[in-house]
């Protein structure tokens, strides 16, 4: 697989992040094998992990259980991106009743409503028609999880997805994306979770992306250059979008 194939179409399709990572990930084994197989596209590596995870996981297990949807997400975002939609579907049902399960036990969780939500746009990303009935509920369960935690992290990375890539004539907001790109950024490194994170990384670099949108180049110039800074070994930043944005930019 190309580097610049699945790095464009897995920032795209996410209208997503994986998970909050607060609920047991600092302790993960998967958490440095995912992040370097993230950093070089191996979605192959993921993909083996993600089913070494599943055939692993305890059920009942509401850490190892919010791990396993992470890894399905992360897989199935790039899926779509790929255009492979008959997979992801699979994916998307996979994940949808691992939720609804994990709701069952604890209904006021603020992130699993973000997850909610994110994985109805990814139901709508298979199939565009369904976003006419289908958009606003994906919308309701993203306020939902910031009502309940204006601080949780999916939420904001959520919220951010779904003013960043809905048009504006439908509501779309690419400048009140930010804030709250901004603020999951925060987030990360306030609570410290930043080391082999590539929620983290995926966050800065879909924020640097939104800078150069609404262009604002200086801070997108410098959200590269931070990510740069921290994880040398991005590639996508590194040798594309970073490269590409001073070029663009005469800068």
């Amino acid at each position: 697989m190309e580097r610049s194939q699945h790095t464009s179409r897995l920032i795209v399709i996410l209208l997503v992040s994986l998970m909050s990572w607060s609920v047991g990930w600092s302790q993960s084994v998967y958490r440095e094998p995912i992040y370097k197989a993230y950093s070089r596209g191996k979605m192959d590596v993921w993909f083996n992990l993600m089913h070494s995870c599943e055939k692993s996981h305890t059920k009942g297990n509401f850490s190892q259980e919010m791990e396993l949807l992470s890894l399905y997400y992360g897989y199935t975002a790039w899926l779509i991106g790929a255009e492979k939609f008959d997979a992801a579907l699979v994916y998307i049902e996979k994940s949808q009743a691992l939720i609804d399960k994990m709701l069952e036990r604890q209904p006021n969780n603020a992130t699993l409503s973000a997850y909610k939500g994110a994985y109805i746009a990814f139901v709508i990303a298979t199939a565009k028609y369904k976003a006419i009935y289908l958009g606003s509920k994906s919308i309701n369960l993203i306020d939902k999880s910031l009502q309940l935690d204006p601080n949780n992290i999916q939420g904001n990375i959520e919220k951010g997805n779904s003013l960043y890539y809905c048009p504006s004539m439908f509501g779309g907001d690419k400048l009140g994306a930010i804030g709250y790109y901004e603020k999951a950024v925060r987030l990360f490194e306030k609570k410290g979770e930043v080391v082999d994170n590539w929620m983290y990384i995926n966050t800065m670099t879909v924020l640097g992306q939104a800078y150069e949108a609404t262009n604002q180049i200086q801070k997108a110039k410098t959200i590269y250059e931070k990510i740069i800074r921290i994880y040398p070994n991005f590639m996508w930043v590194e040798e594309e979008l970073y490269p590409d944005m001073l070029k663009r930019h005469n800068l």
